[in-house]
């Protein structure tokens, strides 16, 4: 009998996981659910190249006639509405029922909200109708104020920038990209803004926003006021787990998997992408990863895991973004690193007893590349320092 694999969720790891299932040598049914219109697209661009102009479309994952030829029922714009585990089929908003003998839920994340009223001035960007919006509102001449100095909100102040507009980030914390970027290249960034004339206010919050005929007033919680002609908001996602929660899965911030993106509580059942929540390395406890490379790597051993194939070695994560004119690339886990080794102005080597666990590259691919291959064995400090020694000479 056929074996029937549902997918929920058509963004970059949904889909990704269809055509790898197809690659991989899966010949029964796939069908790949997603509430937006779009064919399953990557994301990045999103803040960048898209949001500019600089691309007509988004990254697709897939020219549209290959999902036809890869044999992939593309079911798009409508939701998933309930997932019966004991019949195994998800009923859809439009109401119709979908069975399955495997099920990968890829839901990502929904963008935070500001505890504060709506206003059609004010914007999230997490889909390309977000961006669409965002670039027919930024006017040359026009001032923008982004909230959140993660990589989102410093690549749309980057992008309105460069379309004229005089862009401000409010970010809460004392210091940019708090969350996962070391504070040195975090300082890089914030120098690269500084250079091109996008303000940075740390340690603030907006309080109010107050429309005021054509523009906004955005009231600080040191009493400050900040006009705009639009609004940004940047401040991260929450992971879409209702769905999964709603029949009876573990969940926590995310829905909770082994180490093959398999549901602890549903060996028929997996997610993946940004909705994963697992132990990665020897971590304490179980985190979500929203990255390209996450989304293509969970998706990828999600399949295997289906397929019965074996698990391949995991890559170290690592994540890249584009502003102000430069490549900042973080691998693996800084945080973790006892010894920072500083390779001239913009790389930084992050080693916990000897060992690289970590890299910070800014405008640096070549070294990048190196740290990628000599991530987990030990360096000798002193020769990977020396930014005229070939990095791989480091190996200890």
């Amino acid at each position: 009998m056929e074996q029937r694999i549902v997918v929920v969720g058509a963004g970059h790891a949904g889909g990704a996981a269809a055509i790898t299932l197809r690659e991989l040598g899966f010949s029964g049914s796939i069908t790949l659910v997603g509430e937006e219109a779009e064919h399953p697209y990557e994301r990045p661009s999103l803040s960048k190249e898209y949001l500019s102009g600089k691309d007509a479309a988004p990254v697709y994952l897939a020219e549209e006639s290959r999902w036809s030829e890869l044999g992939v029922d593309l079911r798009l714009g409508v939701a998933a509405a309930s997932i019966d585990r004991e019949s195994r089929t998800v009923t859809l908003s439009d109401g119709s029922a979908l069975p399955y003998d495997q099920l990968i839920l890829a839901t990502g994340g929904a963008p935070r909200q500001l505890p504060l009223p709506a206003h059609p001035k004010i914007f999230p960007l997490r889909t390309t109708g977000d961006a669409k919006a965002i670039a027919a509102a930024a006017k040359p001449g026009g001032r923008a104020v982004v909230i959140g100095g993660g990589v989102i909100g410093l690549e749309t102040a980057s992008t309105l920038q460069e379309l004229g507009l005089t862009a401000i980030v409010v970010e809460a914390g004392q210091r940019l990209l708090g969350r996962n970027v070391p504070g040195d290249a975090a300082d890089w960034l914030a120098a690269a803004h500084e250079r091109v004339g996008v303000e940075i206010r740390l340690g603030r919050c907006v309080a109010a926003i107050e429309p005021d005929d054509e523009t906004l007033s955005l009231r600080l919680d040191d009493g400050g006021v900040l006009e705009a002609d639009l609004v940004v908001v940047g401040i991260g996602i929450t992971p879409r787990a209702g769905l999964a929660e709603a029949a009876g899965l573990p969940v926590g911030a995310g829905v909770l998997v082994d180490e093959r993106y398999r549901s602890i509580g549903d060996d028929r059942i997996y997610a993946i992408g940004d909705l994963a929540l697992r132990r990665f390395g020897d971590a304490a406890a179980p985190q979500r990863m929203e990255t390209w490379a996450h989304a293509q790597s969970s998706a990828r051993a999600a399949a295997l895991a289906i397929l019965g194939q074996p698990a391949e070695p995991e890559p170290a994560p690592w994540f890249w973004t584009a502003q102000c004119g430069h490549n900042l690339q973080i691998l693996g886990d800084p945080a973790a690193g006892d010894t920072v080794v500083a390779r001239g102005e913009a790389v930084r080597l992050y080693l916990r007893d000897g060992v690289l666990v970590g890299a910070a590259c800014l405008d640096q691919p070549r070294d990048f590349a190196s740290a990628r291959r000599l991530i987990g064995k030990p360096l000798k400090a002193e020769l990977a320092g020396d930014p005229g020694t070939d990095l791989r000479k480091a190996a200890a």
